[in-house]
C-alpha cells in the first residue's frame, strides 16, 4: 500500500506538468475575457435592478392612491400648460388609481379573515394591555406555587 501511494503521487504530478504546458491559445483568452466582461456588466445590470425594486418595494399601496390622485388633480391645474402632456398624466393618473385601489379591495390583510401562524402558533401585532399581563403573572404564580 506505501508503493501505491508514490505512484500516485508521481501520476498526478505529471499529469499537472502536462497541463501546465498546455496554455491557451490568445484566441480562446481573448473570447474567455470577454465573457468575463460581458458578466460583469450582467452582474452590474442585476445589481441595479435589486437596488430599484427594493426601493420600489418601500412604496405602500396608499402612496400610490395619494400619488395617482396628485396626478390627477396636477393634470386638472396644469392643463394650460401644456394640454396633450396633462391629458395622459391624467391616464396615467387614472390607470393607477384604478389598480391601487383594485390592490387594497381585493388583496387580504393579515387582520381581515386569516390568522398568521409561525412554527404552530398565531402572531398577534398587539400589545397585551395591563390586564392581561397581570392575568399571566398570577396564572405564572400559581402554576409555581404547586410544585
Amino acid at each position: 500500500m506505501a508503493e501505491q501511494k508514490p505512484d500516485k503521487l508521481e501520476r498526478e504530478i505529471e499529469e499537472i506538468l502536462s497541463k501546465i504546458e498546455q496554455f491557451p491559445k490568445p484566441e480562446s483568452r481573448r473570447a474567455m475575457a470577454r465573457k468575463r466582461a460581458l458578466r460583469r456588466f450582467g452582474d452590474s445590470i442585476a445589481a441595479r435592478q435589486r437596488a430599484v425594486m427594493r426601493e420600489l418595494g418601500r412604496i405602500s399601496v396608499s402612496q400610490l392612491m395619494l400619488l395617482s390622485f396628485i396626478m390627477i388633480v396636477g393634470s386638472f391645474f396644469f392643463r394650460r400648460v401644456n394640454p396633450l402632456a396633462m391629458q395622459w398624466v391624467l391616464y396615467a393618473g387614472i390607470v393607477l388609481f384604478v389598480s391601487s385601489f383594485a390592490i387594497m379591495v381585493f388583496t387580504r390583510s393579515p387582520g381581515r379573515g386569516s390568522e398568521q401562524r409561525w412554527r404552530g402558533r398565531s402572531l398577534e401585532y398587539r400589545t397585551p394591555s395591563l390586564l392581561d399581563r397581570m392575568r399571566r403573572w398570577y396564572s405564572e404564580r400559581q402554576g409555581r406555587a404547586r410544585r
